[in-house]
Formats: structure tokens, C-alpha cells, sequence
């Protein structure tokens, strides 16, 4: 059985009316200013891929999903963190782990295959 019992993806955006707008225009052009943000999508949209990865996740660990922006977290969360956004953590029953932080993240180079690979060999130590 896996220890790990959610899995966080952490934009790197507030949750706000601003942002919203903000992140509107910028998938309009093309364009995210969260690296997560571009795997993740295309224009305004979770592409399939994304959406079909966090299924396989969720079955895989028997895992909650969770895709809170940076102002949504709780005060663990924000501390593992350390304001290192976006980036991926995960909940055992040890505490939270911060599985890829922006570097690892922004080393995709906006490409889910190559962060799909990452997430996997991160979870992979964990679990």
C-alpha cells in the first residue's frame, strides 16, 4: 500500500480576480508564466495528457488530487515550500515532502513527457 495520500499541484499564481485575468490574457497569447501552468495547459484548457496523468496518479497511490495556487496552501505546505513555486509536494503519513520545486520544474522545458518522467522517479522514492 502506498504512503503517500494526496499530491499537490502548486501553481505559481494567487488565486485572485486579477490573477484570473492576468492568466486569461497570457493563454490567449500563447503564453504561461507558471512553467506547471504550461505543461499543464493549452490556452485555457488541462490538456489530456494532464488530465489523464493526475487519473493514473490518483489510482496508482489511491490519492487525493489537489491543484491549489500559491495563496491557497496551508501553513505546512507554504513551509516545505519555503516560496519555491511552482512545484509539486505530496502528503504521507509522515508529513509533507516536496517532490519537484521550480528548478526541476522549469527543467522540462514545458514538456509533460519530461516531467511526467521527473514526477515519476520522485514519487518513486517516496512511496
Amino acid at each position: 500500500m502506498s504512503t503517500i495520500n494526496r499530491i499537490c499541484f502548486v501553481w505559481n499564481a494567487d488565486f485572485s480576480i486579477a490573477s484570473g485575468i492576468r492568466a486569461l490574457k497570457e493563454a490567449v497569447e500563447g503564453q504561461h508564466s507558471c512553467t506547471l501552468c504550461e505543461i499543464a495547459y493549452h490556452r485555457v484548457r488541462q490538456t489530456g495528457d494532464w488530465k489523464q496523468y493526475k487519473n493514473e496518479l490518483a489510482q496508482r497511490y489511491a490519492a487525493d488530487i489537489r491543484e491549489p495556487c500559491r495563496n491557497q496552501l496551508k501553513p505546512l505546505e507554504l513551509e516545505v515550500l519555503k516560496g519555491d513555486f511552482p512545484a509539486v509536494l505530496c502528503r504521507t503519513p509522515n508529513g509533507v515532502v516536496k517532490l519537484l520545486g521550480s528548478k526541476e520544474i522549469d527543467g522540462c522545458d514545458g514538456q509533460f513527457a519530461l516531467f511526467k518522467v521527473a514526477l515519476d522517479s520522485a514519487l518513486a522514492s517516496v512511496s
